[in-house]
């Protein structure tokens, strides 16, 4: 008669051995070396602040955190109805100005809003945000009619 063996035990040993080589080769030394860790850090800052000290990379990086925080203001400046004119990729501020660079604070500007009059009429305004990445602030805002 056969004997039934006993695959559980065999299982429980290879699944073991498999985990104990996953943790080895993960975990190397050579790999997460306590050395290289500050270097990282380092090397992130200064890449931050290299991004800061420009204008299109420190805009860039923050024109659409910007775009979503400066929306409720701008349209707040609407004494009746208004009207987002930017499709779904447009960014709402496609253009930055320094605010002043020391503190890191841009002036964003665009023209993707319509504003509607007493009598009906739709007129298309620019508007500027003042804000601040760092603390995530709308500084203050300004709509004007026309076109950039």
């Amino acid at each position: 008669m056969m004997e039934k063996k006993n695959y559980a035990a065999e299982n429980l040993a290879w699944g073991a051995i498999l985990l104990a080589g996953a943790y080895w080769y993960f975990s190397s030394e050579k790999d997460h070396s306590p050395a290289d860790k500050p270097s990282a850090a380092v090397a992130i800052e200064r890449e931050e602040a290299e991004c800061a000290a420009n204008l299109d990379c420190w805009a860039s990086k923050w024109q659409i955190r910007a775009g979503s925080d400066c929306q409720e203001p701008i349209q707040r400046l609407a004494k009746n109805n208004f009207e987002w004119t930017d499709s779904w990729a447009e960014p709402k501020l496609p253009r930055a100005l320094w605010l002043n660079q020391s503190q890191k604070t841009v002036t964003y500007v665009g023209d993707k809003i319509k504003f509607q009059n007493g009598f009906g009429a739709w007129s298309i305004h620019t508007y500027e945000c003042d804000y601040d990445p760092t603390t995530r602030t709308v500084l203050s805002v300004r709509v004007k009619p026309g076109q950039l």
